[in-house]
């Protein structure tokens, strides 16, 4: 996991529900040095911390624990959106090409 990225994550979610670190630390039951050192990427929560944390902060944590499946998904929301704005015959072009580039890359 990307101590930086959790860190980053974390204090974005914190700041956007207007809270400080220690009033977060109280939430979760640990010492705001430790909700410190936890954002400034000095050490990485228990899972246990992890989870209270998101749970306080209505964070997923999807992103951050799986940054290379995250882009994959982000991607293929993105297609799923443009797919149900087509016609048919539009679906059926975007099928050929789709067909047409995953048997190019087999060969």
């Amino acid at each position: 996991m990307d101590r930086i990225a959790l860190g980053t994550a974390i204090r974005k979610a914190r700041l956007a529900k207007g809270i400080t670190q220690e009033q977060l630390a109280e939430l979760v039951n640990i010492t705001p040095t430790h909700e410190k050192h936890i954002e400034s990427a000095h050490r990485l929560p228990s899972v246990e911390v992890l989870f209270s944390i998101a749970q306080a902060l209505d964070l997923s944590l999807d992103n951050i624990v799986f940054p290379e499946q995250s882009v994959t998904s982000e991607r293929v929301n993105e297609i799923q959106v443009m797919l149900n704005q087509c016609d048919e015959r539009e679906l059926h072009v975007l099928l050929d090409v789709a067909r047409s580039l995953v048997g190019h890359r087999a060969e």
